[in-house]
Order: C-alpha cells, then structure tokens, then sequence
C-alpha cells in the first residue's frame, strides 16, 4: 500500500511555507516559543516531529470530511486493502463508529436488537434515538482444569528465527505435561461467549410476530476477551429479515492480516467499526468504519459529521495509514506473529491454577463437547488469564484476577489491560516481541507455582452479572427522569437511573430504565469487594428514579 498522506505531507513540510491559521502552535514546540537553549532543531526529536506534522484544511492540503486530494486516494487504498464499499477514518475513536452505525440504520423508537455485552457507546447511542432494545446475552463460557496436583518446569520461546535465518518459534523446552492420572474438570468462567446465530434466530422470530421487528443488529466480535462469533451465519439470518447488521469489531483490527481469519466485512456484515489503536501500531483515539452496503453510505456520511469533529487531526490520520499500510505490506510479519503465539499458548497448557483462556473453537458443530466450553472462533493475540475457582494464595487467601494483576504490576513491572474478578486480559500485537513473551510466561508460572487450591463453594450465580434485565421503560425514557441515590443493598425493585458498569470494558451491569434485581446487586457488590473500578457507584450508592 502507498502511504498518500504521508508523503504528500512530506513534500508540503519541504516547502518551508509558514502558518497564519490554526493550529495555535503553528507547528513549533511550545520550547522554541520559550527560547530554550538546548532545544534540538532536529526534526527527530519526537515534538518536533510532531509539531511539524499537525496540519489542518489549509491551502494545498486536503479535508478528511471531504477529501479529494491525497487522503481521497489514502481511503481508496485503504478500501482495497480491506474489500469494501466503503472506508472512513475515525478520529474519535470507535465511539463515534458506533455512535454513526446506529443513527444509521435506525430512526427515533425504532426497535434494535443488541448483544447484552456491547459497549456503553452501544447504549448512548439507543439512549439518543429513544430506541427500544432487546438484547441477547451470551452464555457464560466453561474451561477444563487438571484435577492433579505437581508443577511443571518452564522454558522459553525461541526468539523467532533459527541459526539459518528461517522462521522458527518453537518452544525451546515444552513444560511437561501433567501426571497421567489428572483427571479434567469443568469450572464456568465469567467470560461471555459468542452470540449463538439460533439464539439470534428465535429472538428475531419472536420480535417480528410481536410487530416489533428491528431496524438493526449490533453485536461485538471479537469480544474484549477475544471470542468471536459467526458472522457469516447471523449476516444470512438477520439479511433474511431484512434488517442491517452491524458488528463492533473494535477489538479485532488486527484479523484481517492475519492467517486463518476473516473480518465481519469479508462475512456479509453491513457496517463494521475496527480500533487500530487496540491491535495495531496506530496511535491511541484512532479508529475505521467500514461499509459494505452502498444503501447506508449516505447516512453514514452525515452523521460522521456529527459525531467527528471538524478539525480532525492530520497526525491521526497519518498514524492511521501507517498502520494499514504496515498490515498490508508485512503480512509476513503477523504470520510469524501467530507463530509466537502459537508457542506461548503451548507452553501455558502446562499452568495449573492461572490458565490461558483457550476454549473449544475447532468442533463447533460437534456435539460430542458440551457447548458450555466451546465457542465459535477466537482470537488468539488476546491473552486472557483465567484464575481457578478456589485459587487462594499463600496465606489462604481467596485468589483474584484483581489479585493477579497487582502483582504482575508490582512485582514484574507488567501491566495487563483489564483485570476482572477471576481473569486478566493481556493485549498482544505483532509489534511483541518472543523475549516479551518469555517475560509474560515466567511472571505467570511464577505466580502460579505459588498458588494452592481449595474447593470453591461460592455460589457462582451471583456473578451472573449481566444476564437481560426486565425493563420498565427504554432507557431513552429513563435518561431524563428525576433520579435518587439509594444505597445499593436497598436498590433491589426499584428502576435504575443510570448506567452502572466496570470499566473497562464498559459493559453495563444496569442501564436506565432497567429494574434493579438481586443479581444485579449481588454483581456490583462482587465487583467492588473484588477492587474494580465500578462507574455508577458512589460511596455506595446507585441513582434509581423517584417515585419508581
């Protein structure tokens, strides 16, 4: 792929021509303005270079919102790059992708059909347009444990290539596997699995004999914790109703360089959002909406108005396409990233109480695997650590995900990207390296090797913290209703005022609207005993609506 933007700005940089219009800082570090002595003139000093990069709709250069110039024939290679009707840039990140999609495809009260575990922009989005949701909740996924006691010895990944230069990610020395007489055993995790396309199917089905037909779909895949589901099959079901499916694909920007997956654009969805920034080497608040059927793209155009702001940022932009243009150029490059990930994974099998999310994704249809520990697809660059139940550490103490991360961050200087009640998750990407996985491992067996384990007898239901709520009203509705701050042991039977979720993800646990019930108290509770960053929650108190 051939970098436009980049170089157009190159060429522009050279002719020394100086700016009377904004930005404020006309493109010099706020130390040249302060007369600093020992400031580099070089432009690879990073402000610098930064400075110097951050453009706007000035004479010669081009409009991200109506481009016609050089970032007009970035987006037309990006829509090669990826197959589609059509690409735009997002210099808002993802949320204003979502925001976009569904104001695209739906009107004020429409019906909209979502996956309980969309993001919160999800949900501000139906907040906006007044629409009426539904939502599909996916089953809570299962993994097998080894019932055996012993630990295993450790090696290292190699560091990707062999003494004659071909690629080689192999496992220097596999742990050993576990004594013969383990036997396995299946603990639920609480980790939502894919969106089951009959699920889907009969939801749909009761909705339109209802008279209550959706305007869209909007499902998350790959999940935060890297599940996917079958895009090609609920594209056909949901396109059989005539209604658009919309998939936030946020997490997995990084598929469609990679061996042995496919995009939701490549599966027939109508919309698709992709973060660059969560999976790929762009710059943070950056992100694409792609369109596959030519129907919505003028919809879409007007509201990316709405949503972006009128001044995007050409540095944005330029990271945008550097990433693309890495993805398309060094697929070589994510080949062996898979490699690496692949060796990794092996060598995680041999964890005994702190495992490697890896359910069931190869027999799908087979229903010799119960489907509680299966699931469609998975993105194997999302590393998720799962913490047994009945984990306790030293001191007797009950083990968390929370637990987890503190200790990797404290002791080993690594920090995951989320920390959950019983997992983490980790973020690879192809810019990793195998010594930084070596790393990863050693600090996870480490810890592991020093965890024992007792039999939990949790009721495990109170972490079902999501499952669909009965709801009063749209959250729309309830958005604008006089609220209360109730304590949350008191919360239960009363409409909740406000959203309440952990973030990340910002999945809500509560929207407007939405009847408070046990386990939704039971859940937030659990979270904040576990330590997680609760939003909705102060000192122990939710808002709910007066009177309601």
């Amino acid at each position: 792929m051939k970098e436009y933007i980049n170089e157009a700005l190159e060429k522009y940089i050279e002719k020394g021509t100086y700016p009377w219009h904004m930005p404020g800082h006309k493109r010099q570090p706020i130390e040249a303005v302060q007369n600093v002595d020992n400031i580099s003139k070089s432009r690879e000093n990073f402000w610098n270079g930064v400075y110097a990069h951050d453009f706007t709709e000035a004479k010669d250069l081009d409009d991200m919102h109506e481009p016609e110039m050089f970032i007009a024939d970035s987006i037309a290679e990006m829509k090669k790059v990826y197959g589609t009707f059509a690409t735009y840039m997002l210099v808002n990140g993802s949320t204003s992708g979502l925001m976009t999609a569904i104001h695209a495809t739906c009107h004020r009260g429409d019906v909209i059909l979502a996956a309980r575990n969309c993001h919160k922009a999800v949900y501000n989005a139906i907040c906006m347009l007044e629409l009426e949701p539904e939502y599909i909740v996916p089953d809570y996924v299962s993994m097998s444990w080894s019932d055996g006691v012993g630990q295993n010895e450790v090696g290292a990944i190699s560091n990707g290539m062999s003494d004659d230069g071909e690629d080689d990610c192999e496992i220097s020395e596999m742990m050993a596997p576990g004594d013969e007489d383990d036997r396995e055993m299946s603990e639920r995790t609480d980790i939502l699995g894919d969106i089951s396309p009959d699920k889907l199917e009969l939801a749909l089905k009761e909705l339109v004999a209802d008279g209550r037909k959706p305007k869209a779909v909007i499902i998350t895949s790959p999940t935060y914790e890297g599940v996917i589901s079958d895009i090609r099959t609920i594209a056909g079901i949901v396109h059989r109703y005539g209604i658009y499916l919309i998939v936030d694909e946020a997490q997995g920007a990084h598929l469609n360089f990679m061996e042995e997956h496919e995009t939701a654009m490549q599966q027939g969805a109508d919309i698709v959002i992709e973060s660059l920034h969560k999976t790929m080497p762009a710059l943070t608040q950056t992100s694409l909406l792609h369109v596959m059927n030519p129907e919505l793209d003028e919809r879409v155009r007007r509201y990316l108005q709405i949503f972006q702001t009128s001044s995007p940022s050409y540095i944005f932009m330029q990271s945008m396409e550097k990433a693309v243009a890495f993805g398309a150029n060094n697929r070589d490059e994510f080949a062996r990233y898979g490699r690496r990930l692949e060796a990794f994974a092996g060598k995680c099998d041999g964890l005994r109480n702190i495992r490697l999310f890896r359910p069931d994704a190869s027999s799908v249809k087979n229903d010799e695997i119960c489907n509680a520990c299966k699931v469609f697809d998975r993105d194997e660059g999302r590393l998720v650590f799962v913490v047994r139940p009945g984990t306790v550490d030293e001191s007797g103490q009950k083990f968390t995900g929370v637990m987890l991360a503190e200790i990797l961050a404290d002791r080993y200087g690594l920090i995951v990207e989320m920390a959950s009640v019983s997992y983490v998750i980790c973020i690879s990407s192809v810019v990793d390296s195998a010594d930084s996985y070596d790393i990863l491992f050693n600090a996870v067996a480490e810890i592991d090797g020093n965890l024992g384990y007792e039999p939990d007898k949790t009721d495990r239901q109170e972490l079902d913290i999501i499952s669909g709520r009965r709801s009063a009203m749209p959250p729309g509705t309830a958005w604008d209703r006089p609220v209360e701050s109730v304590p949350i042991e008191g919360a239960a039977g009363k409409v909740s005022g406000a959203f309440v979720y952990a973030y990340p993800p910002g999945i809500p646990v509560l929207a407007p609207g939405e009847v408070v019930d046990r386990q939704a108290v039971n859940g937030i509770k659990s979270m904040i005993d576990s330590g997680l960053n609760v939003a909705g929650v102060n000192d122990g108190y939710i808002k709910v609506l007066c009177g309601e």
